[in-house]
């Protein structure tokens, strides 16, 4: 079959190129709009080509996960013919429950950070809440879910592509309230408060009742490095992480995406409140290394440094002795 061969969205001016008389080509560069620079001209060039192409975009999109359905279908009979990650993503979701237990845990997505953020993080993080609302809804247990600083950049994102989450339910969008708006005045209350964040030594072993955990809702690929835990302790918060190096091995980074954080509190009420089976369940298989291989890749580590080490003490002791040899062969001579 034909390889199906997408749309090209790559920049170029849309302005006539006259063909001189020398057979070259002479670009004509357009004029620009006033107060726009040429990069934003493209980038408005690149957007409107998207748009007049994205229905055939789709389209083939459309047909490469029916081809990959179907060679999934192929091989799902045969025994070992899928791959980890493939085992992973072939999971059935479950089914949503009619009735969910209480836990008297609420979370909060922060999302006082989209000045921040470019367009595609923008689009990950709207994706990401859409998965976390998903996770909620199949979850055996009820967790409150809110949406802080609901609004700018993001709010458009929804109303344009997610407009559809209007008619979530259980759910708080809160466009006009920040965090610092919600916040309990009472010391007592706010300690139940906890920021979750990668930068601290704070460990996290269980999620209370009339808690509340919050999830910074950033997307910035570690750019903007402690700003969870600044925004913190600027509001007198405690702050604490999940217990990842207490379970798996991260391959990478060791923060999490906002969707992962939310969906790994769900499993782990579901899972007996193992977050060991939790973080197995939640995270892609791509993204682990078992804590056994990472001690195994230590324990190999340390004995190639022992091997070099003791290769280069045999080294140094031969020359020594050659150069004993040596001093002694001339001394012999001289006498």
């Amino acid at each position: 079959m034909a390889e199906t061969k997408e749309p090209s969205l790559a920049s170029h001016d849309e302005s006539s190129t006259p063909e001189t008389g020398a057979g070259t080509e002479t670009k004509v560069r357009p004029e620009l709009p006033p107060g726009m620079s040429r990069n934003q001209w493209k980038k408005l060039q690149r957007q409107k080509r998207w748009e007049e192409t994205k229905e055939e975009y789709r389209l083939i999109k459309r047909q490469k996960k029916k081809a990959a359905r179907e060679r999934k279908r192929h091989n799902r009979g045969e025994e070992g013919s899928g791959t980890e990650d493939t085992n992973y993503h072939q999971q059935k979701r479950p089914k949503i429950p009619s009735q969910q237990k209480q836990t008297g845990v609420k979370i909060v997505i922060d999302c006082e950070f989209d000045e921040l953020m470019n367009n595609k993080e923008i689009v990950s993080l709207s994706n990401q809440i859409t998965r976390a609302y998903s996770a909620k809804r199949h979850c055996e247990y009820d967790l409150q879910l809110d949406i802080t600083s609901f609004n700018k950049n993001l709010k458009s994102r929804f109303d344009k592509s997610v407009s559809q989450y209007k008619l979530w339910t259980n759910i708080q969008f809160q466009e006009n309230e920040h965090l610092a708006d919600i916040l309990p005045s009472e010391p007592q209350e706010r300690s139940k408060w906890i920021y979750l964040t990668a930068d601290t030594d704070e460990v996290i072993t269980e999620l209370l009742p009339e808690h509340t955990y919050i999830i910074g809702g950033i997307v910035d690929k570690n750019r903007h490095k402690l700003i969870c835990k600044k925004k913190a302790e600027e509001l007198g918060l405690r702050v604490g992480k999940l217990p990842i190096d207490q379970f798996i091995q991260l391959n990478g980074r060791q923060v999490l995406a906002t969707s992962h954080v939310f969906e790994l509190c769900c499993k782990w009420f579901e899972s007996n409140k193992d977050w060991g089976k939790a973080f197995n369940e939640v995270l892609p298989p791509r993204k682990l290394e078992k804590k056994e291989e990472k001690e195994e890749g230590k324990e190999e580590r340390k004995e190639k440094e022992r091997n070099e080490e003791e290769k280069g003490e045999e080294e140094e002791s031969g020359k020594k002795m050659e150069a004993q040899g040596e001093e002694n062969d001339e001394k012999q001579a001289n006498s």
